[in-house]
């Protein structure tokens, strides 16, 4: 990617060596930081590392970290950092797995995270072609609640049956989250094969947005 098809520098990686501009689509695109390079962070940075702080995206992390992170994206580094946030907030969720029979065992997964939420999941599978060999839907159940994941129908909708397998069952742990924490399960590239979950309070993606420093699609959706 040429310097001149990117406008504004955002962001920069941790050690300052690259940094991360908004293309002419609106994505964000890295690239090498030059020699004599004067990108500073402005105002709203600061602003950003504060909420998201008040909005305990670090809390899982020691406080010398979480200070550590929060000064971080306060001068300048983007706050989704995966080092700092998976396996304890952030989780991968491959819609395509996720469509062809993986719910069950992505929601074990992610139980860990869950129960330090207050969230203990019990899991049962109604029906699945995958494991009938028939042409049936796919439905789980989840604490009692019941989730269509696809139906046959929607295999040949234009809906993204990919992304519905992700959602769905999201949604109702969300519904059962409501009872215990603020947090509720959020999903980025929704469906894609590098989607992600992460478990995180409403007020982090809400603060990215008000930023203005991300395009839409790289701001965790709520999964409802």
């Amino acid at each position: 990617m040429q310097r001149d098809h990117l406008g504004d520098v955002l962001f920069r990686s941790r050690d300052g060596g690259m940094l991360l501009a908004r293309d002419i689509r609106g994505l964000l695109q890295e690239l090498p930081a030059t020699a004599g390079c004067t990108w500073r962070p402005d105002e709203r940075h600061r602003t950003l590392a504060a909420e998201l702080d008040r909005h305990g995206l670090w809390s899982h992390l020691p406080q010398e970290q979480r200070a550590s992170a929060r000064h971080d994206v306060a001068t300048g580094c983007h706050p989704l950092d995966f080092d700092l946030l998976y396996g304890h907030i952030e989780f991968f969720a491959d819609g395509e797995t996720l469509a062809e029979g993986g719910v069950e065992r992505f929601l074990s997964e992610i139980g860990p995270g869950l129960s330090r939420l207050g969230l203990l999941l019990d899991v049962v599978t109604v029906q699945s072609p995958y494991r009938s060999g028939q042409n049936d839907d796919y439905v789980i159940n989840v604490n009692g609640v019941r989730c269509a994941v696809w139906t046959t129908e929607e295999w040949g909708d234009d809906g993204d049956l990919w992304a519905k397998a992700t959602v769905r069952p999201l949604a109702v742990v969300n519904r059962l989250l409501a009872a215990t924490t603020p947090v509720r399960a959020h999903t980025l590239y929704t469906g894609g094969n590098e989607a992600l979950l992460l478990l995180i309070q409403p007020g982090v993606p809400a603060a990215m947005r008000m930023s203005g420093l991300f395009p839409e699609r790289e701001i965790p959706a709520l999964a409802q």
